[in-house]
């Protein structure tokens, strides 16, 4: 774990601990409201902090907060570095596609994504439908969710993951998709 991260913001100041949030006078939690604030001003000292981490799990596990966190470039950067040192791991290629799609690139998630299409992991493939939607390939995609939302059933005893059955919504709101006569 790294050292705290403290960050001032309206004239009160904030640490970060990893985990959450809290006020250093009060040891409060802050308020919902500004958490988004609190994570963009830290930022810069939390990206300083990876550059010397060296633990892959660590590293995906700061990525996978950054993401979360709405720190995007810094989720970006964190998985391109996992990824060159892990290139075949699902897991980190899975967050690549998730975050390149997030900064808007479906194509090179999809690139990415092709490279396991033939896999039963379901993050990556329901990337991979995601990209698919957002390229207006919606009958590729609900291929893909399908297939996807099988897996989930067969290997969970589950209707589907929240993101699958959030694409498969996706597609069937979709009106183009609708009006072409495709039924979902």
């Amino acid at each position: 774990m790294s050292a705290p991260i403290t960050v001032t913001f309206e004239g009160n100041q904030y640490t970060w601990d990893g985990k959450k949030w809290f006020d250093k006078k009060m040891f409060l939690e802050p308020p919902k409201a500004i958490l988004s604030k609190l994570h963009a001003l830290s930022a810069s000292q939390l990206s300083a902090q990876d550059e010397t981490i060296t633990d892959i799990d660590e590293l995906l596990r700061r990525a996978d907060q950054a993401q979360k966190h709405g720190q995007i470039k810094r989720a970006l950067k964190l998985a391109r570095l996992i990824h060159a040192q892990r290139p075949k791991q699902i897991e980190t290629v899975a967050m690549v596609c998730s975050i390149l799609r997030t900064v808007n690139q479906p194509e090179k998630a999809l690139l990415l994504a092709d490279r396991f299409r033939y896999s039963n992991y379901s993050p990556i493939l329901t990337s991979r439908a995601s990209a698919l939607c957002d390229l207006n390939r919606w009958e590729e995609g609900l291929k893909q969710i399908r297939q996807v939302i099988a897996i989930d059933m067969k290997s969970k005893k589950s209707c589907g993951s929240p993101q699958a059955l959030s694409v498969y919504s996706r597609i069937r709101a979709c009106k183009e998709f609708c009006v072409n006569g495709i039924s979902v």
